[in-house]
């Protein structure tokens, strides 16, 4: 984790998760604009994302034969209005129309986790939030 000096904040991170049959490395900035979205590789090929990765535009499925040499491409491009984050702003509203507490896409528990492993970064990295910005609620 690198912060800014002037605030301390976490300019860039990188981290790795890692599950029971997979791998994932994890980098963001709030100060170099990325060229790169998402890649995620599996047994019989890739997927990349384009950026930015909160609303990206067009992704590209490569399948591989055996020897990891791309027999096929696809690429597909969406055109939609927004500039990110309109999706779950969407899903919020779905939920509130139907009287819903939480959401059938996004379950409080991954809310959850997700923060856990943000937090367990976070503090890895030595950021401390400042006094009062943080609150446990039991």
């Amino acid at each position: 984790m690198l912060k800014t000096p002037l605030t301390g904040v976490d300019a860039n991170t990188s981290f790795t998760l890692t599950f029971p049959s997979a791998q994932a490395i994890l980098s963001t900035s709030i100060n170099v604009t990325s060229h790169f979205g998402c890649t995620v590789r599996y047994e019989r090929g890739s997927i990349t994302v384009a950026p930015p990765i909160y609303c990206p535009k067009k992704f590209t499925v490569q399948y591989h034969d055996n020897a990891h040499k791309v027999v096929r491409e696809e690429t597909r491009t969406f055109d939609y209005v927004g500039g990110g984050l309109h999706f779950q702003a969407d899903e919020v509203a779905r939920c509130v129309r139907d009287g819903k507490g939480e959401s059938g896409v996004w379950s409080h528990a991954k809310t959850l986790l997700e923060m856990e492993v943000f937090d367990h970064i976070r503090r890895n990295g030595g950021y401390i939030f400042p006094r009062g910005v943080e609150k446990v609620v039991s």
